[in-house]
């Protein structure tokens, strides 16, 4: 047998492509080589596809990877990724008692394209060439031996082949209860027809079972033969008609060329300046994998569904399948969202018309051509939904989707590789928080838990506390206001397995304890998985995408989160690779303890950039895609898996990256090009420009955004989709300022008891905070405070109402003087309390009282408290009120007594204590919290909001109810941090022009410290206040002052 030196084509892989000649100007597909990871690190390679954007015929070569020497025959159709071919069609010239179902092939001269395939069948002296249509294919050989016969071997594995006279008709069985058909149509007639049966050829034109295959036999003076065919999963005729329609009567070089025309308008939404050769190969290549995967598997506006095993309408919309969203949810997804929305559409109309499918109304996991095979852990496709949703892509229906999505997190199981209903593991996870791990010999008893898979219990409380994040966000974006509180809750459930005693996240027993002694580095199990899956404990880490500033809190802030993460860059493997290896073979592509082989490290790089260092994400970046994604047979650290790890590198070159799914942000990175343009399917683009760009100058000097100074390391989907121009200075020294002015702050920003605050930015440049005491506490950031004191001494402290205590102030700057309103009252005594009011000339005191402005009993008003001062056409103005109605009084021009005649004026109903309001714009925002604001963390306070055009209303909500009849929009409540949200300060803008604000409540991790104060952003949605989430952070981006 003639073998073939595949080292030296290895060596020398363009040279066989004529398409790279550098004498012609390449167009995008030029740069692709599908080559590239065709020889795996450890596991199995990336296959060189031949196959159109998203289509449903592919093949690739089939044989174990690149340094195989034998061809498994032909390829006719692959119908699952990785998969072998479900048809193989094999060329014989000589006696035919030597035939067999599928021939072994020594080749050479083998050269592929997205588009079309050729090679040279040496020891059978058969040229194959080969070009792709959607669901049509077309060989053309030419037989060069001088044997008397040639024959055409058609095989199915499992199914049944058979000759009708004029063409071959078959399908093959697949898993589940789907099978695949095709009609192969030779140009000439054959001489004489064979089957293979049981292990035998027959002389009958038809047989099933395993290997069924056909033989078309010719005479010898037939050199040349073109085989045109079509596939479908509906029926034989169906993939008849599809022949008909896509390549019947066209010639192989007509099929290829419309394939390379496809392809470069596709890759061509992505153009790029400057840069290498190499990185420009890598970079379409990886963008070509992008679109192997999901398949549209509409067939003349029908469709068959493996998950009901019907035939159906598709009713104007591509059905599309085949999606390991455990791998695309990361970047393949939100990739779509900016160069194909419309396609990530009907991908999502696709996943629900799946759930309406299948028994259960659960949402998909892992859909494929044969069903929802429910492979990995947790239940990312809820990720795809609000992550193209928050990017603006309609047009599905959001309810029906939630209510799947719902389903798929609450009674499926958690279990990995599983789709058994919910069972023991998952009521533990819905009681405790976390998944629980077995201890050393304990035995399994759980049914749901598969035998190889096992628990993965950090990976999955990990994954699903995502998962419940998403889901969350989906209710919020419904209005289902308590859905939306309680997954939003327990998405936090990643804290039960943080261990601070060593940074990481721990398994845990069902007794709530850790699993000592533990090694992070090497856990329990093949593939880790009895405690994390497929990657170890330095992996897991960071896999809390979702709330990426509480993770830094977790860890002790910025500069323990960059040290760990320098460390895990750095750290030995801890063992031989022998022995890593073996136990962790999904974890090549090692820098340290850093996998690049598999998708939960894709967004470790980036969050340099959440911790105030994005100049070491920069740096970082460049080093990974040039040290595992290169231009040649290894270029791919571990399994691709259809677009799940090479949409990392496409997002990456362009220089940004979507950290977390479902916010519709960017992480800027560093870009591999001069200059990348992004067509947008609105007609518009987005550029990014790296001026003074070479391969070393790779660190960002400086940015423009659309001309203007951007100093952030992000940017929104809107900047994007919206066109425009990111433009980035580079340099090859890190400018370590750029992107990290803006530091992180955590919450509770007071981390003391300080009920109902008020704070004033004053004269001297500095916050002060004063609350329920009268304490006062001061800043110069709004982050970090200091207390000072109290505002009155013990001789001036008021005493007009008996044993009563100061709460709830408000402070102003009226005329020169601070001036402070504040409450004074005993519980229960809502007839005698009343609001007095005290002057200084410093911030920070001492005060001097002036004394009772009126009592409940004397202003007609139960339980008369919260004090709040706003001025108005030169006029000023008291507003007051707890749970017995919101009223409001103009007060004298020193603003020290009630204006003699004023009369009092309702303005909000009996719900509402804690009032503030806010002007701006044309409307007046009246601030106010609902609920019980005192009984730890199991209060409900909840701080709400109405607007009006008058500052005395009528006070309306987005549908029109009025305050004064309860009616309201939510602003901020509760979560899984936090508890009795409410008694809101002031509204801060910063100098970005953001607005900020401050609040109380109770930290479920420490209750002992009451009521603390933390700081959050206010955003501005139609018009309407919210707290992003509308819940509290852990920590965010500080205001710029």
């Amino acid at each position: 047998m003639k073998t073939v030196n595949l080292s030296v084509i290895c060596g020398l892989l363009f040279s066989i492509f004529p398409l790279f000649s550098q004498s012609v100007a390449k167009q995008p597909v030029d740069y692709v080589n599908p080559y590239i990871g065709g020889i795996s690190h450890l596991l199995v390679p990336t296959y060189p596809t031949i196959h159109l954007p998203n289509s449903m015929l592919r093949v690739y070569p089939e044989r174990a990877d690149f340094t195989g020497d034998l061809l498994n025959g032909l390829p006719l159709v692959v119908t699952s990724h990785r998969g072998s071919s479900a048809f193989n069609l094999s060329p014989f010239q000589g006696s035919v008692d030597d035939l067999q179902p599928v021939i072994q092939y020594s080749y050479d001269q083998e050269k592929i394209r997205p588009y079309s395939y050729s090679v040279y069948l040496d020891e059978e002296e058969v040229e194959v060439k080969y070009a792709v249509s959607h669901q049509s294919g077309i060989y053309e050989l030419q037989f060069l031996g001088n044997e008397e016969t040639v024959s055409l071997v058609v095989n199915s594995r499992r199914g049944a082949m058979r000759w009708d006279g004029k063409a071959v008709f078959g399908f093959q069985q697949l898993d589940n209860n789907t099978k695949v058909y095709i009609y192969l149509d030779p140009d000439v007639l054959p001489v004489s027809v064979r089957s293979f049966h049981n292990g035998i050829w027959t002389k009958e034109r038809q047989t099933s079972g395993d290997n069924a295959a056909v033989v078309l036999q010719y005479a010898r003076e037939k050199e040349n033969l073109t085989l045109r065919y079509g596939i479908s999963f509906i029926d034989e005729q169906q993939a008849k008609k599809n022949f008909e329609r896509e390549i019947r009567g066209r010639h192989l070089p007509d099929i290829a060329a419309s394939g390379r025309d496809l392809w470069n308008k596709t890759l061509g939404k992505l153009s790029v300046e400057g840069g290498s050769e190499d990185h420009k190969a890598v970079f379409y290549t990886s963008l070509y994998r992008t679109y192997e995967r999901p398949v549209c598997i509409s067939e003349d506006g029908r469709y068959f569904s493996a998950f009901d095993g019907k035939v159906h309408n598709d009713e104007g919309i591509p059905f599309y399948t085949d999606d390991w969203i455990w791998d695309t949810y990361r970047a393949t997804h939100p990739l779509r969202t900016i160069i194909e929305p419309d396609m990530e559409r009907d991908i999502i109309r696709s996943f629900l018309r799946m759930s309406e499918q299948m028994e259960h109304f659960w949402w998909p996991t892992f859909p494929e051509i044969t069903g929802d095979s429910r492979r990995m852990n947790s239940n990312h496709g809820v990720a795809t939904v609000i992550d193209a949703y928050r990017k603006g892509i309609r047009g599905y229906d959001l309810t029906k989707i939630y209510e799947a999505c719902k389903n798929a997190l609450t009674q499926k199981t958690l279990a990995p590789w599983s789709a058994k209903p919910a069972g023991e593991l998952d009521r533990f996870y819905h009681t405790k928080g976390y998944i629980p791990a077995l201890r050393e010999g304990e035995e399994e008893t759980i049914p749901e838990v598969h035998s190889f898979e096992k628990r993965q219990p950090v990976a999955v409380t990990l994954g699903t506390a995502y998962d419940e994040w998403c889901l969350a966000q989906i209710a919020k974006e419904l209005g289902k206001e308590a859905d939306y509180r309680y997954f939003l809750e327990k998405s936090y459930n990643y804290r039960h397995l943080f261990n601070p005693n060593t940074g990481f996240f721990h398994p845990k027993d069902k007794e709530g304890r850790f699993i000592e002694p533990f090694d992070y580095a090497f856990p329990g199990g093949m593939g880790a998985r009895e405690f994390y899956g497929e990657n170890n404990g330095w992996i897991y880490r960071w896999d809390v995408q979702h709330n990426i500033p509480d993770l830094i809190q977790l860890m002790g802030g910025d500069s323990t989160f960059v040290k760990n993460l320098d460390r895990m860059f750095s750290e030995p493997l801890g063992r031989s690779k022998y022995d890593f290896y073996a136990k962790l073979p999904d974890h090549t592509g090692n820098v340290g303890q850093f996998s690049m082989a598999n998708e939960p490290s894709l967004h470790i790089p980036y969050l340099y950039a959440y911790a105030g260092q994005p100049w070491k994400t920069q740096k970082r970046i460049h080093t990974l895609i040039d040290q595992w994604f290169r231009n040649d047979l290894m270029g791919v650290p571990g399994d691709e898996d259809g677009g799940g790890m090479t949409a990392f590198v496409v997002f990456s070159q362009m220089g940004f990256y979507p950290v977390t799914p479902g916010l519709p942000v960017y992480t800027i990175g560093s870009p591999f090009f001069e200059k990348t343009v992004i067509q947008l399917p609105n007609g518009k683009t987005f550029t990014v420009k790296a001026e003074n760009f070479s391969g070393d100058n790779k660190y960002i000097q400086s940015a423009k955004l659309n001309g203007k100074e951007w100093n952030r390391a992000w940017i929104e989907h809107s900047a994007i989709v919206n066109g425009g121009v990111l433009e980035l200075t580079m340099g090859d020294k890190a400018n370590v300022s750029w992107g990290s002015g803006l530091s992180n702050y955590f919450n509770p920003v007071v981390r003391s008891d300080a009920p109902d605050p008020s704070v004033i930015l004053a004269e001297d440049g500095c916050f002060y905070l004063y609350h329920t005491g009268i304490g006062i506490h001061r800043s110069t950031n709004l982050v970090d405070w200091e207390y000072i004191g109290n505002a009155f001494t013990d001789a001036g402290r008021p005493r007009w109402e008996p044993n009563a205590g100061l709460w709830a102030p408000d402070i102003n700057y009226i005329d020169g003087k601070y001036v402070m309103y504040y409450s004074m009252s005993v519980w229960g005594g809502e007839q005698t309390c009343g609001i007095g009011v005290a002057i200084s000339d410093k911030p920070e005191g001492p005060f001097t009282d002036h004394g009772k402005l009126f009592r409940s009993n004397e202003i007609g008003v139960q339980n008369s408290i919260d004090p709040f001062y706003i001025e108005e056409n030169a006029k000023k103005y008291l507003f007051w009120g707890s749970f017995r109605g919101i009223y409001g009084i103009e007060l004298t021009d020193d603003g020290l007594n009630l204006k003699p005649g004023a009369e009092k004026k309702q303005v909000a109903g009996t719900a509402y204590e804690g009032t503030y309001i806010h002007k701006r714009g044309d409307y007046y925002y009246l601030f106010g919290s609902i609920g019980t604001c005192c009984e730890g963390v199991k209060s409900t306070y909840t701080t709400v909001v109405g607007r009006s055009k008058n500052l005395w209303g009528p006070y309306v909500d987005q549908s029109g109810g009025r305050m004064l009849d309860n009616k309201h929009e939510i602003v901020l409540h509760g979560n899984g941090l936090f508890k009795g949200t409410g008694h809101n300060s002031e509204i801060f803008q910063d100098k970005a022009g953001n607005d900020w604000i401050l609040y109380h409540a109770f930290e479920i991790a420490h209750p002992d410290r009451q009521r603390q104060v933390l700081l959050d952003r206010i955003h501005w949605e139609n018009g309407w206040p919210t707290v992003k989430s509308n819940a509290p952070s852990s920590g965010a981006e500080a205001p710029e002052w």
